[in-house]
């Protein structure tokens, strides 16, 4: 069910379908995304719109939808399933379409940035890209960055895993990430990340947890007295495509769809770089307590996690994504 973005969705692809009526030899792809502004994965997706322009020119042409226009993540999902849009900008709630995602919910299981970009540049993405195109036909263009996840809050520095106990916390709405976070004694809340500036100043949420560049983009850090720098989880962002208009599509301008979307990975990445340092400085100066952890603390209490995760991508792909990134 597309829910409460049901009607502004079906009337904006009522739009769509207008537009792409009576199509001629140009390609025409509707592109969609949940979030809008230096958000990573609008990020990532106007990039792309930008440089497949560039590249393809007449080729395509092209239509975007940001900022829910849509509906949210799990909405879109709906879209792009049903050829109703043909690209969409993806972070977490990917693990609605595919439960072997959710492996990026085990805590610290990369360590860096630099094990995370060659892991998804490497086996792991490819891995999951050949999952995801088996489980519901959808073909990955490219991997971008949303980078890893820190913890804010209004309730006190999370400085070891015992703080985290009756913290409800604002998560994606993927089972994994809620596995995880009840293991560490928290009560994690599913809520689209639009709602979620108005739940924390109103105290519906105590937390949430994102990267920086997120927190940035949609002003949780005016609402919120502390972040705690865990690094608990790293997110990519994965750019899909429906299969079937992918298929439709000559060698030539897949291609060019595959080259656009790397590039368009790599500028999230340097974004990512760049934001981190900065935006730290940022929230100090807005009034915001910044605490670190104890990573070993952390590390063991997380240990369970990753046989309850394990049950949800399967044990043989969480045993390889190990092996991968160890």
């Amino acid at each position: 069910m597309l829910g409460k973005y049901k009607l502004a969705a079906l009337a904006a692809i009522g739009l769509v379908i207008g537009f792409t009526a009576g199509a001629d030899a140009q390609t025409r792809l509707r592109l969609a995304v949940e979030t809008t502004g230096r958000d990573p994965t609008n990020v990532m997706l106007g990039a792309f719109r930008d440089e497949l322009q560039a590249a393809a020119g007449d080729e395509v042409a092209i239509e975007y939808f940001e900022g829910g226009a849509l509906g949210d993540e799990n909405a879109l999902a709906e879209l792009i399933r049903a050829g109703q849009v043909e690209v969409v900008s993806m972070g977490s709630d990917i693990v609605a379409l595919d439960s072997k995602f959710a492996v990026f919910d085990m805590p610290f299981l990369l360590k860096d940035k630099a094990t995370a970009r060659a892991a998804m540049d490497g086996e792991l993405g490819t891995l999951l890209a050949e999952s995801l195109r088996e489980t519901v036909n959808l073909e990955v263009l490219g991997y971008g960055e949303l980078g890893f996840r820190v913890i804010s809050n209004n309730v006190k520095p999370i400085a070891k895993p015992e703080d985290l106990k009756g913290l409800k916390l604002r998560t994606p709405s993927n089972e994994g990430r809620i596995v995880a976070f009840s293991a560490l004694g928290a009560a994690p809340t599913p809520m689209p990340l639009g709602e979620a500036y108005v739940a924390l100043r109103q105290g519906a949420l105590d937390g949430q947890e994102n990267p920086l560049s997120v927190i940035k983009e949609f002003s949780l850090f005016e609402v919120q007295k502390y972040i705690s720098i865990t690094n608990h989880v790293y997110t990519p962002i994965i750019l899909t495509m429906n299969g079937s208009a992918w298929d439709a599509l000559s060698p030539e301008l897949q291609a060019k769809l595959k080259d656009a979307a790397r590039k368009a990975g790599e500028k999230t990445r340097q974004l990512s770089d760049e934001s981190d340092t900065k935006l730290i400085d940022e929230f100090k100066a807005a009034g915001v307590e910044i605490n670190t952890i104890d990573p070993a603390a952390f590390q063991a209490a997380a240990e369970p996690v990753a046989e309850k995760l394990a049950n949800i991508v399967t044990p043989e792909f969480m045993n390889k994504a190990l092996e991968i990134v160890k």
